[in-house]
């Protein structure tokens, strides 16, 4: 099996990305991912990411937000606004993807990539492939980015869609009233 093969298996499940640090945990070289990236076979992102040449964008537009997580390295996650965009729970502006990573990050990024550098881990869980901040966290994460009234619009979907339970819904918007 080529080099190339063992990179399109990995990332073809992880909307056709493929970290540098993946590759050292197959035994790719760097240089065979340069020299696949100069003949067009992967596509250079940023620093440590690339993407296959072969690779169709998913119609339900996650792609962005799992290309901005991945850009920030391996622990990264997406953090507030943005979760509450991909759940559809309030109404957020696209056009900024917040990631929160607990390393130190001083990478380049793309234009519209907000990175949190969050020393302490929150929790996490995957959704479409893609690590993200739990529901309740991202809520109350949001709280200086987004107007009170749209939260409170976003702790009622979570409740209705099953994202939070009646307690964690009182003490969410307790929480929310305490820290306007």
């Amino acid at each position: 099996m080529t080099s190339y093969q063992i990179i399109y298996d990995d990332a073809i499940g992880n909307y056709g990305l493929f970290p540098t640090y993946r590759a050292r945990e197959l035994g790719i070289s760097g240089g065979t991912l340069v020299k696949l990236a100069q003949r067009g076979r992967l596509e250079r992102l940023a620093h440590g990411l690339y993407r296959i040449d072969k690779f169709v964008p998913r119609s339900d537009g996650l792609d962005a937000y799992a290309c901005a997580v991945a850009c920030c390295g391996k622990d990264a996650y997406l953090w507030g606004p943005s979760v509450l965009e991909i759940y559809e729970l309030c109404p957020t502006d696209p056009s900024l993807k917040y990631v929160a990573t607990p390393h130190r990050f001083r990478g380049k990024v793309s234009e519209g990539i907000v990175v949190k550098n969050l020393m302490k881990p929150e929790e996490t869980e995957i959704y479409e492939g893609i690590r993200i901040q739990g529901a309740r966290q991202a809520i109350l994460s949001s709280q200086h980015i987004i107007m009170l009234d749209r939260l409170l619009e976003a702790v009622d979907a979570a409740e209705e869609r099953g994202l939070l339970d009646s307690t964690q819904k009182t003490a969410t918007i307790r929480e929310l009233y305490k820290n306007d």
